[in-house]
């Protein structure tokens, strides 16, 4: 201001109108000057008040600025912890990532171990229904076996025998006498016949030994009364033991035949009205057939043979033959 007074002044002395100018400047300075004071007071006074709510902004913001100290100091905090945590999250991602590597590896071992074990599993699958099919027609083919062994036990088993007989033997004593027929004639034995061997030959033929253990023959015989000689009844019996071999076969199911010859040594007794008793030693054999159905079985035999007896200081020989039918039963 002092700078622009002192310019007019050096310029007005030049000039009338610039005094003129002056002298009106110099006059509405003061008033200027008093308007200005009270503009300024005014405002002077605004500031204070805008200083003071400053203040007061300024202290709301301290305020708010501490408390966001303590929000941000908490916060450093809680960030320093969720470092911490981070970091430690990181190791353990890495552990995990590490273990996840080592499972992933172990996995991709166990895959291809599957895989393995899946065409072994496979294969013992394809062998285990291959050894299946094979026990099962094993089992069937030893089923059929056993029921083929079990039948011919029961075939073959039947070993023993005991016979009832009735027959229509003969006597012819020599000398000239009357050849007899018998009113009646039974006969019973029990034996055992031994097969050679365990199989039968073609599946259907078997070689034996029979051993008759006791054979026990009676008869009664009657004489027409002659010229020669008196009438009466003549008793015969025979008390034996019979070997032989046998042919059996077995055409169809428990259908056996059995066809044998057997010597029958004998020890021979009889018995008739001019004497007590003749006794002696005989030699008689005895063939025959048989057909047999499980327990029975029927059969004819033909039996033969010669005993000396002593009659009256001489030797007769009384022979004996004719045919048996019997009943047997076979165990």
């Amino acid at each position: 201001m002092i700078f622009i007074l002192f310019f007019i002044i050096i310029f007005a002395e030049k000039s009338q109108i610039m005094k003129k100018i002056v002298f009106l400047f110099l006059i509405c300075m003061p008033i200027c000057q008093v308007v200005s004071a009270q503009t300024l007071k005014k405002q002077n006074q605004m500031l204070k008040d805008s200083i003071g709510i400053m203040h007061k902004v300024i202290d709301e913001k301290s305020s708010v600025n501490s408390a966001l100290s303590k929000d941000n100091s908490t916060l450093k905090n809680q960030n320093v912890l969720l470092k911490a945590s981070k970091d430690s999250l990181i190791k353990e991602q890495k552990t995990l990532l590490g273990k996840y590597k080592n499972l992933s590896e172990e996995n991709d071992l166990l895959k291809d171990s599957l895989f393995i074990y899946r065409g072994q599993n496979k294969t013992l699958h394809l062998q285990v229904d291959s050894l299946n099919t094979k026990i099962g027609n094993l089992t069937e083919e030893m089923n059929t076996k056993l029921d083929y062994m079990a039948k011919q036990e029961k075939i073959w088993g039947r070993k023993k025998y005991f016979n009832i007989s009735y027959g229509m033997p003969s006597l012819a004593r020599g000398n000239g006498l009357e050849k007899l027929n018998s009113d009646f004639a039974v006969a019973i034995n029990r034996g055992n016949t031994y097969y050679l061997h365990k199989k039968p030959l073609f599946g259907m033929l078997k070689f034996g030994l029979d051993w008759t253990v006791f054979d026990i023959a009676a008869a009664k015989y009657t004489v027409e009364e002659s010229d020669f000689e008196d009438g009466g009844d003549i008793y015969k019996a025979e008390i034996g033991m019979q070997f032989g071999t046998s042919i059996t076969i077995n055409p169809v199911d428990f259908l056996k035949i059995n066809v044998y010859f057997r010597y029958d040594p004998t020890f021979s007794v009889a018995y008739n009205q001019d004497s007590d008793f003749l006794m002696n030693y005989g030699s008689y054999f005895n063939t025959g057939l048989a057909a047999s159905y499980k327990v029975i079985s029927l059969g004819a035999e033909y039996r033969w043979g010669t005993t000396s007896y002593k009659i009256d200081e001489e030797n007769q020989d009384w022979k004996v033959s004719g045919a048996y039918l019997y009943v047997s039963f076979r165990f």
